[in-house]
Parts: C-alpha cells; structure tokens; sequence
C-alpha cells in the first residue's frame, strides 16, 4: 500500500508533466495563431474564436478548421479537422490530419513551437490536402462537399 508522501509524490509528477504539455499546446496556438494571422502569404485564412481548448481558422470565409489536443488525459495528439455541416447546422468535424506534440516544444519531432514560420509550414502541410480538393473540385467543377466527404473518408 502507497503512503500519502508516495501518493503525494506522484500527484506532483503527475500534476507537473501535465501542466508543462498543456503549457506547451497554449506555445504552439501562440505561435501558429500569429503566424497566420501575420503572414503576408495570401492563404485566405481568418483567425475565429475557438471553444474550449481548440483554435479555429476559417479559410475563404467558408470552411473552418479546427486544431485540438486529443480529449485523452496528458495526450499529445494534436487533431486538425474540417467542419462539414452546412450554414445552420450544428458543427461536424471531420479529421483530416494529426500531429505529436512533444514536452521538449517540438512538433512530429523536428518543428519547434517558438519558430513562427516553421509552425505555420507544418500547418500548411497539415491542410494542403484540404486546398487541393477545393482547387481540383473547381477545376473539373465538380461539387467540393462529395470531393472533401471522399478525402477525409480517406484520412
């Protein structure tokens, strides 16, 4: 049986592991929040409240994408979805890509959180996908809803 300086011991750890991955998820929306909404890239993005946790962009005033830590207790699965309800219904997002985030500040390994533009070329990356449905359905003018429901069925 533990004793209460064991279980405080532990609580402490835990508590601590936790406090500095969540302090490092608010580094990164940070940094990728002022990325975007600094770029001189022209990605038709706009930054909107997110709830709870996640950060929100919204790209050619129409489709939102939003970025979470996975619901699990000390997750480091960053999630990036794309709200496929319609103008008036509830949202429903749709995952389309993930994302490590490590307690060293590093993203998938290699992108540092504090380096703005590394963080949004990730991103970018991230939603590349996204832009080449909406580019490829206005191309062969096919409608971008079935084209983006086949692509995430996919992810």
């Amino acid at each position: 049986m533990s004793t209460l300086s064991e279980l405080t011991t532990k609580a402490d750890y835990i508590a601590s592991k936790n406090s500095h991955l969540k302090s490092q998820w608010r580094t990164y929306q940070n940094s990728l929040i002022q990325a975007v909404t600094h770029s001189n890239k022209k990605i038709n993005h706009e930054f909107s409240c997110g709830e709870d946790q996640d950060i929100r962009f919204t790209l050619f005033n129409y489709f939102t994408v939003s970025i979470h830590l996975s619901d699990d207790f000390y997750s480091q699965d960053i999630v990036y979805s794309l709200n496929m309800a319609h103008n008036g219904e509830e949202p429903d997002f749709k995952t389309f890509a993930h994302a490590a985030l490590s307690e060293e500040g590093k993203i998938d390994g290699t992108v540092d959180i504090h380096d703005k533009n590394a963080v949004l070329e990730h991103y970018l990356n991230k939603i590349s996908a996204i832009y080449q449905c909406i580019y490829d359905s206005l191309h062969s003018n096919q409608p971008i809803a079935a084209q983006l429901e086949k692509l995430l069925s996919h992810a």
